[in-house]
């Protein structure tokens, strides 16, 4: 009987540990969708860290879906930041251009000691005639379609 008790005292014990240490280390991810109106612009300068991707498509705004992924965080610690306005896109039209960014990522978010490990990724949906233009061309992968300009 105390053999019984023992043994399931113990499969509790590792189970418990089994399910927190999975909850830690899991990446956690989202998805934010955002808008923008080019103000008649033909020419969008994306000025953001991450992988960018472009695509064509039929509407006259431009429409960016961004993936972010925590790797070492929780899923409230990511609704916060996003409550926070931490991923929040802002567009300013910069001469010919209007140009869009994330200034809100230039601080470094720091949880018990370390470095928040971010990863976000963009989809950018452009009407055929504009041109989107990357200012970190090392992290960019455009797509062209045949019947349009070159995106990239």
């Amino acid at each position: 009987m105390l053999i019984m008790k023992t043994l399931k005292l113990f499969s509790l014990t590792l189970l418990a540990t089994m399910v927190a240490s999975t909850a830690f280390s899991q990446n956690v991810e989202r998805t934010l969708v955002k808008s923008f109106n080019l103000k008649g612009k033909q020419v969008v300068v994306m000025d953001v860290d991450g992988n960018v991707e472009v695509k064509e498509w039929n509407g006259d705004i431009m429409r960016i879906q961004m993936s972010i992924e925590l790797t070492n965080g929780s899923n409230s610690m990511l609704k916060s930041l996003i409550q926070a306005r931490r991923y929040n896109l802002i567009s300013a039209v910069d001469g010919e251009a209007l140009k869009i960014n994330m200034p809100s990522m230039e601080k470094q978010v720091k949880i018990r000691g370390k470095e928040l490990n971010e990863k976000i990724s963009y989809t950018v949906f452009a009407p055929a005639d504009v041109q989107v233009k990357l200012t970190n061309e090392s992290s960019a992968s455009a797509l062209e379609d045949s019947n349009s300009s070159s995106l990239k």
